[in-house]
């Protein structure tokens, strides 16, 4: 356990709102336990083009009440720092700008590759970003909210290039599989859960889509690593509300900040926690505890340590479509991405489009051009790489009671091979055998012309498995790669996979870092 005295962070409170205002500030807390000092002003954001900058506020130390108690929002004089919202009601950003950063092919399938980038070498940080790390951003489908996959691509990439953090982590259980490899969650029995796939709310819904919901007083929520883990900045991801409650915030179970979330409406806010003293610190525990009853929603907790190695953060949703990107509100969705500030976004749906066999072709192509163009407009200097689905077999519907015979077609609209023991194929479904989705060559099709069109970088999962009822295969190998679902793989698949993607990734990283350490002609 990291032994943390009182004071050892400094709160900087981040209001993110949908709303028309214009105001980037933060509130820093003072050094050790006394009371509030001064706004001091975040560097400039933007909701448009062409958003004003924002002022530079001074707010004098909060004055005592004529009873010799302290004015309500300022921190007790004990020995532990309390941080309120309640200074900033009304100041609003809609982008707060991270501080400057100290700086094998399968068997019978295609070759594994990448189109040829087409971005301009990153200019946003000339002169500064020289010592900054990688951040990669991957959102999927459940893929990516597994944790597998991107957990053996990050294992992977901070070996080679080191620990940039465990990244964005989304807050609880919201989903059997949503889960987090970097941080053990664990949770007190009165926490719900809402879900942006299932809400027309989407202002209160950061980039993780769910809410962890609590209304009583004394629940609580802990995110935890195996070692203590070195972080220059921890984000916590919550919504004021009206009715809201209250939180206290523990770093290896010193309370470090207290925050009433109650508001006069909807307001998304994050809360910033940096390192005190030097630029770094240690920790092993963050956890939640609700103080006072009312709705507490928390979305997700970031631990990064970005001044070095490669911060890998996984955001998935399952079940979901691209769509999902276009679903979140505009402001919220380019504020999350300013923030998180990626070089490189991983882009990884398919599979549930694929398996619609009655999925409008065309509407799907806007639909993901869409979501491209939103990712883009945001962050026009990040690279995008497109994952296109694995390969992925169903049994009809009235199959799942009977006995089930192995793959032997893969598509209405493809060729069909003799079948394994030679007898000629009719070309009509066999009975309770497993088949590949007749969409999903198409919804691949459609990411490489986007991918070739847009100048982003391109990789066909399915083409590291055998070209023919890949799944079924995989499945039926031992051990085996591929889950009994025929749609999801296995831990030993899931690592084979992030191993062969690691080949197309790292040469992105590579541009990117040499794009980074670029020495401008003047």
């Amino acid at each position: 356990m990291i032994n943390r005295g009182p004071g050892a962070l400094a709160a900087v409170i981040s209001a993110a709102a949908v709303g028309a205002a214009g105001l980037c500030v933060a509130w820093m807390i003072d050094a050790g336990p006394v009371r509030v000092g001064a706004l001091r002003q975040a560097p400039p954001a933007s909701v448009g083009p062409q958003a004003p900058p924002a002022p530079v506020l001074e707010v004098p130390p909060p004055a005592d009440r004529a009873d010799g108690s302290e004015t309500a929002g300022a921190p007790p004089s004990g020995p532990t720092r309390v941080a309120s919202l309640e200074p900033v009601v009304g100041a609003r950003e809609t982008a707060v700008p991270l501080p400057a950063a100290a700086g094998e092919p399968g068997t019978d399938g295609e070759a594994v590759g990448a189109l040829a980038l087409s971005q301009k070498p990153d200019t946003r940080r000339k002169g500064g970003a020289a010592g900054r790390g990688v951040t990669i951003l991957q959102i999927g489908d459940s893929h990516t909210s597994a944790d597998f996959f991107t957990a053996d691509l990050r294992k992977v990439l901070q070996a080679r290039y080191g620990d940039g953090g465990p990244g964005y982590v989304t807050a609880g259980h919201p989903h059997i599989g949503v889960r987090s490899a970097s941080l053990s969650i664990t949770s007190s029995s009165g926490w719900t859960y809402k879900a942006l796939q299932r809400s027309d709310s989407i202002a209160e819904f950061w980039l993780s889509g769910f809410n962890s919901v609590a209304v009583a007083e004394g629940q609580a929520m802990s995110f935890s690593a195996s070692h203590p883990v070195t972080f220059d900045m921890i984000e916590i991801e919550v919504v004021r509300q009206p009715g809201g409650g209250a939180i206290d915030i523990r770093l290896d179970g010193v309370v470090e900040s207290k925050f009433d979330l109650d508001a006069a409406e909807i307001d998304p806010v994050v809360i910033r926690l940096l390192p005190n003293h030097g630029t770094t610190d240690r920790v092993r525990q963050i956890s939640v505890t609700t103080t006072r009853a009312g709705a507490v929603n928390l979305a997700s907790v970031a631990i990064y340590n970005r001044r070095s190695g490669v911060t890998y953060n996984s955001v998935g949703y399952p079940g979901a479509t691209v769509g999902i990107i276009n679903k979140f509100d505009d402001r919220l969705f380019a504020s999350e991405l300013r923030r998180i500030d990626p070089q490189i976004v991983v882009l990884s749906f398919g599979s549930n489009e694929g398996f619609n066999d009655n999925l409008d072709l065309e509407r799907y192509a806007a639909n993901y051009q869409r979501a491209v163009h939103k990712i883009k407009s945001t962050l026009p200097s990040a690279t995008i790489v497109v994952i296109a689905p694995p390969d992925g077999n169903e049994l009809p519907g009235n199959c799942h009671d009977k006995p089930r015979s192995q793959c032997r077609r893969v598509a209405a609209s493809r060729p069909v091979p003799p079948s394994a023991d030679g007898a000629p194929e009719t070309g009509e479904p066999v009975e309770c055998a497993w088949r590949t989705p007749p969409k999903l060559d198409r919804v691949r099709d459609i990411q490489h012309d986007i991918a070739q069109r847009e100048g982003l970088v391109y990789w066909n999962w399915a083409s590291i498995m055998p070209r023919e009822c890949g799944a079924d295969r995989w499945a039926s190998q031992s051990p085996p790669l591929m889950a009994k679902d025929h749609l999801h793989f296995t831990s030993s698949g899931y690592k084979l996979s992030a191993d062969q993607f690691a080949k197309t990734l790292i040469p992105v990283i590579e541009k990117v870092r040499a794009s980074a350490n670029a020495v401008p002609d003047n």
